[in-house]
């Protein structure tokens, strides 16, 4: 049975206000978004993200030049301290689970959030999961972190949205 482990952050600073950001969206299904352009450092960027009505998001960011990709999670109920970890699963319909470490962070809007990141060598199976599943099940080791269950309708569209973003960013 496979599972990856997913290795914790190690800069819980480095999040990028979408506001200052030069990003774009490049495609848009369900919830679902793919975005592509520059960090407000100028640093090139793809991504995958998804807002949803009860505070709670979700992302994905590979940048340029970079041998991890970063999985966000973040809800504005959720009381973290920055840098502390946090183990949890992240498991696509019935596939193996990803176990992660994730690091307490902050956005620039306040809201606490977690940051792991994931070597670059498996973004095209974590890419492969995400697109062709149906729901995404987060279960937190952490006492007072409730599970979370997301559809991935309309990820299948971005996901290959994302992955264009990705071979044009590497081919630049």
């Amino acid at each position: 049975m496979r599972v990856p482990v997913v290795g914790a952050a190690l800069v819980a600073g480095a999040v990028t206000s979408a506001a200052l950001a030069e990003t774009k969206p490049l495609a848009r299904s369900g919830l679902w978004e793919a975005f592509g352009g520059t960090t407000s450092k100028g640093n090139p960027v793809c991504g995958i993200s998804t807002g949803l009505d009860d505070g709670k998001y979700y992302g994905v960011k590979l940048f340029s030049g970079d041998k991890t990709f970063t999985i966000q999670l973040g809800w504005k109920e959720w009381k973290l301290e920055d840098k502390t970890k946090h183990s949890f699963t992240m498991r696509f319909d019935n596939n193996s689970p990803w176990r992660a470490n994730g690091t307490g962070m902050h956005f620039d809007d306040g809201d606490a959030g977690l940051e792991i990141t994931v070597n670059v060598d498996e973004v095209n199976q974590f890419n492969y999961e995400f697109k062709s599943s149906n729901r995404l099940y987060i279960n937190f080791d952490t006492p007072g972190l409730a599970s979370w269950n997301l559809s991935l309708q309309g990820t299948s569209a971005v996901s290959d949205a994302f992955q264009t973003c990705i071979r044009n960013m590497r081919s630049s």
